[in-house]
């Protein structure tokens, strides 16, 4: 099965391909874009080399010069230090602007990458190929490149918009649960958005969805894993295709992302993946949402029970230090004034809203309860 997924952004539009076993015949996609004859691969050391070998030897038969990067893995590898050595490294190897940066791995690698390839040489070609959940259901589409630094996460970066988005579902298979349940956190995201951003999932919506096939999912099953990377991807193709650079649909897709990207910086990216993150995040959301009468309290429940059902955390461990966790929160570019802004659960599940004016007395009770 292939599935293809339209991002419509006019002269930036590109294509998500979905497709099992793709990275074989990946080059017969890349191809089309009729682009320069080098690829710098940039991927991480924990990126199964099975899945390197299978793009760089498509690649290469298809006629491409194809460079290889490894860079460490984890969060506190999206820095200034990685972002320098993808530049030099194409510097060293004269890359031209008609050539191309391929980012092979997940969040971090795309979120690094990308953003070398829009300052290098003013914007040289970006391909994405992500082989996590996390990468494929959002940090691969959209155009959002950044990296962090120690002052906050994401601090630095550009909207650039990759040329193709390749994804193939099995690569999945090499994940461990944590990994996987990385990107089931912003996959139950989407659930929460369904209503606001005018996709429905067919039937009984993604919601139920995710609840009745939760076993098959946790499973791996390649049908269930289609259908959430599909629509995931789905959602996220038309909110971006609506709103590029987040004047106001988009920002919906940072439902607890507030919160999550507070909690990560306090804990220097260590305790909490960022799946992990964001799910706590959802469930402060709710509870914050629910104290500004905006939903139920049975709708809160439903929401945190869903989270809790696929293995993710819905609370923090204590101990941790709020005013570290508040200061870093502060930094979000979603605030106005001093104050927080939040996308917020509000009448039904599947809806949202952004709310502004939130002061930090209303939130420090959503830790400690």
């Amino acid at each position: 099965m292939e599935k293809i997924i339209k991002v419509d952004l006019k002269e930036k539009s590109y294509n998500i391909v979905i497709k099992e076993n793709i990275l074989s015949s990946c080059s017969k996609y890349i191809k089309e874009l009729k682009i320069g004859k080098k690829i710098l691969i940039v991927t991480q050391d924990k990126v199964p080399s099975v899945w390197i070998q299978k793009v760089k030897q498509s690649l290469f038969e298809a006629g491409f010069k194809v460079f290889v990067l490894v860079l460490k893995s984890g969060e506190e590898q999206k820095d200034l230090s990685s972002l320098l050595k993808i530049v030099n490294f194409a510097i060293k190897n004269k890359f031209e602007r008609s050539d191309s940066f391929c980012a092979v791995g997940g969040g971090v690698v795309s979120d690094l990458t990308g953003f070398a390839a829009s300052i290098y040489y003013r914007g040289i070609n970006f391909i994405c190929i992500p082989t996590t959940l996390l990468g494929m259901v959002d940090a691969a589409i959209g155009g959002k490149t950044s990296i962090n630094i120690k002052e906050g996460k994401n601090l630095l970066g550009t909207f650039y918009q990759p040329k193709i988005v390749i994804m193939d579902p099995r690569v999945l298979s090499t994940l461990s649960k944590r990994e996987f349940l990385v990107g089931m956190g912003e996959v139950i995201k989407y659930a929460l958005l369904e209503h606001t951003a005018k996709t429905k999932f067919p039937k009984s919506g993604f919601f139920k969805f995710l609840k009745t096939k939760k076993n098959q999912i946790l499973k791996l099953n390649t049908k269930a894993l289609f259908q959430i990377i599909d629509y995931s991807a789905f959602v996220k193709a038309q909110v971006v295709s609506k709103d590029e650079k987040e004047s106001n649909l988009r920002a919906i897709l940072n439902l607890g992302h507030t919160f999550a990207h507070g909690i990560e910086q306090a804990f220097d990216y260590k305790k909490y993946t960022h799946g992990e993150a964001v799910s706590i995040g959802m469930c402060l959301a709710s509870k914050l949402s629910y104290r500004q009468n905006l939903i139920s309290e049975k709708e809160v429940t439903s929401i945190i029970s869903l989270i809790s059902d696929y293995g993710l955390p819905t609370r923090l461990e204590r101990p941790f230090n709020l005013n570290k966790i508040i200061k870093s929160m502060l930094l979000d570019k979603k605030n106005k004034d001093g104050k927080f802004r939040f996308i917020l659960p509000v009448d039904k599940i599947g809806k949202v809203k952004i709310v502004s004016g939130i002061e930090i007395k209303e939130i420090k009770p959503l830790f400690l309860n």
